[in-house]
């Protein structure tokens, strides 16, 4: 047998495998997140207003992402918290997060779209976000991803 081929077929399928990552468009990565801290409120709807990033990347505002518009809550009540890391967040007296951007790429879920189209200033929810500490191939950076938001009836 002839091992020459062989060897061949085995460099093709290794070369192969790294150039097929290189023209993927996105990165081989891993993603490793910690939860600092847990919040579950009950919270004060204060409506939604546009927010300008003031970032200074040849990005900013309008490209970035970061630009766009904003719901804000008035903390009221906790119903339970967890500080579940050194550098997890205290407790808030306000919770605000970004809808879509200023491009109106969707920054939430359609359901909690839905759920803050609903609302009038004045409603109450119940809101509930974690403190992340996410890592993504060599970066890190905090998150605070909202966990739940319902309308509490009249």
């Amino acid at each position: 047998m002839n091992t020459i081929p062989i060897f061949r077929l085995l460099m093709l399928l290794t070369l192969g495998s790294i150039f097929s990552r290189w023209a993927y468009s996105g990165e081989v990565t891993t993603t490793n997140v910690v939860t600092l801290a847990r919040h579950e409120t009950v919270a004060e709807f204060c409506g939604t207003s546009y927010h300008q990033c003031m970032g200074l990347t040849s990005l900013c505002p309008d490209k970035c992402g970061q630009s766009g518009t904003m719901a804000s809550f008035k903390i009221t009540k906790y119903l339970s918290y967890e500080k579940l890391g050194e550098y997890g967040d205290p407790k808030c007296e306000q919770y605000v997060f970004m809808l879509e951007d200023n491009m109106k790429r969707p920054k939430v879920s359609p359901a909690i779209q839905a759920t803050v189209a609903s609302l009038k200033k004045g409603d109450l929810v119940f809101l509930s976000w974690h403190h992340d500490y996410v890592t993504v191939g060599g970066s890190s950076g905090p998150e605070r991803p909202l966990i739940k938001l319902q309308k509490i009836p009249d």
